[in-house]
């Protein structure tokens, strides 16, 4: 008697702490929350999200730096002036050069082509942080519908149990309810308003989460509007492992940084003839004698042939073009693994389109009726009770599943799949 003395004071206690208003009243008295759609989101990631902001601003610095150690050497002018004496009178002498360097044409070609390779493999890059941001939203809103979905499927369940516990207590004056039967229906009534305090928890993770990547300085959270009502299509395999070979930004970048690997060595090479360095002037002398002259120097390749360089150059070419066959393989298991992902998340929403959900709720309310017209023992309520809620969440993560799988299939392509044709039309 003692012990069960304590648990029901236990949840007494507990249900004093459970707030009496739904979360989704509570939502709606804070006004906290704004409403996008998945078009919205992405055009609000598009203009403010900071990491896609970071890659770009690194894309364009290194850019820079690239073309900039491509650039022609500038001409270099020069003054001297020389005072001698000793003599019966001063003699001077004032020189006016201009010097330039003059890279051979396929040494300057070489460091071109290098460096504009490499602004394209930095431009992949970021289209590459472009397409896997933008399925971390995908991924956020779905998750966030999802999250919304599950909890008002427990919220309408709880509502149920706190209305049950309301008249099993009117039940238990009247002794038509055992005092073990309403123990134990506050302590359902518990577990489902602490199940649900989570799930709201949760909830709001998920609506942060897509915030913190459309609009990270908005002063109120961002929920998703609804979760997809429609169903993707499949795809084939062969569909989808072809256009990932021809839109993927990362075999772009691959093949970029191969490119420019191969037109840095061919600099190095180009580096080992000599460059000259050519000077034109004009000489001015305090006894009258003035006129143009014109030098030439040439580097002599006696210490350093630039071997070391050349070597260099050639270890990093053979690194790119591992590199290249690795990222292509690399795409090749991400595209199948995201494909067979897809295809197993079909099976299970394929499941789901039976009236498992409409079933489960028209059980309940039928669970409803006879628990009040006394056909229908407690038990058997709570067990309709965690039916209709796990037919909800089921069904939800199928769906929610189905759609993650679909975005990640289209983040292992690089690009959208509605041009794909699909299995059925096959």
């Amino acid at each position: 008697m003692q012990q069960r003395a304590v648990v029901a004071m236990a949840i007494g206690a507990l249900m004093g702490l459970i707030p009496a208003r739904s979360a989704r009243a509570q939502e709606r008295a804070q006004e906290t929350v704004g409403r996008v759609t998945l078009a919205e989101a992405l055009s609000l990631f598009a203009q403010h999200n900071l990491e896609l902001r970071i890659a770009r601003a690194d894309a364009r610095e290194a850019v820079g730096l690239a073309r900039q150690s491509a650039a022609y050497p500038n001409p270099t002018v020069s003054v001297t002036h020389e005072t001698l004496g000793g003599g019966a009178a001063d003699y001077t002498e004032t020189y006016f050069n201009l010097s330039q360097r003059f890279e051979w044409p396929w040494l300057a070609a070489a460091r071109r082509t290098a460096a504009s390779r490499m602004g394209d493999a930095l431009g992949a890059r970021v289209a590459a942080d472009s397409v896997r941001l933008v399925f971390e939203v995908k991924r956020a809103f779905i998750e966030a519908a999802a999250a919304e979905r599950m909890r008002d499927a427990l919220e309408e369940a709880t509502a149920l149990v706190r209305r049950t516990e309301g008249q099993a207590t009117a039940r238990a004056a009247n002794g038509d309810l055992s005092e073990y039967g309403l123990r134990r229906l506050r302590v359902e009534r518990a577990r489902y308003e602490i199940d649900l305090a989570a799930a709201t928890l949760a909830l709001r993770a998920t609506r942060r989460t897509l915030t913190s990547l459309i609009l990270p300085d908005s002063p109120r959270e961002l929920a998703p509007l609804k979760l997809p009502d429609a169903e993707p299509l499949g795809i084939a395999l062969e569909d989808v492992l072809s256009a990932a070979r021809v839109n993927r930004p990362e075999l772009v970048a691959a093949a970029s940084w191969t490119a420019a690997a191969q037109g840095a060595r061919r600099a190095a090479r180009a580096e080992r003839l000599p460059v000259p360095t050519l000077t034109a002037g004009y000489k001015d002398q305090s006894d009258g004698l003035t006129g143009a002259f014109l030098g030439v120097a040439l580097p002599l390749p006696l210490f350093d042939r630039n071997d070391a360089a050349v070597a260099a150059r050639d270890a990093a070419v053979r690194s790119a073009e591992a590199r290249q066959l690795l990222v292509a393989r690399q795409i090749n298991n991400d595209v199948r693994r995201a494909h067979d992902a897809y295809v197993a998340a079909r099976e299970r929403a394929n499941l789901m389109r039976t009236d498992l959900v409409d079933d489960t709720d028209a059980l309940l309310r039928i669970a409803r009726v006879a628990y009040e017209e006394g056909e229908m023992t407690l038990v058997e309520l709570f067990d309709a009770v965690d039916a209709f809620r796990v037919a909800h969440v089921i069904a939800t993560a199928a769906i929610a599943d189905l759609w993650v799988g679909y975005y990640d299939l289209e983040r292992a392509v690089g690009a959208p799949l509605d041009a794909l044709s699909t299995e059925e039309e096959r």
